[in-house]
């Protein structure tokens, strides 16, 4: 899941997010936020950026039990 809002600057930032269903601790479905970028207006974020937000989920997956706050 993406999240996208535009700051006052014009720029645009971006939340990463997972939705957890069932973890340990949590009453309910939550959105875990997994990272967030932000970029100028007409630019896009590099492959090397998406592949690390990817391992970033990945990392909090394959966590037993799963760091929630």
């Amino acid at each position: 899941m993406r999240l996208r809002t535009r700051g006052p600057d014009r720029r645009l930032y971006r939340l990463f997010c997972i939705l957890e269903q069932q973890a340990p601790g949590l009453t309910g479905p939550t959105i875990v936020v997994i990272a967030g970028l932000s970029k100028p207006v007409g630019t896009g974020f590099s492959a090397a950026e998406y592949a690390h937000i990817r391992a970033l989920g990945d990392e909090y997956r394959r966590r037993s039990p799963r760091s929630v706050v």
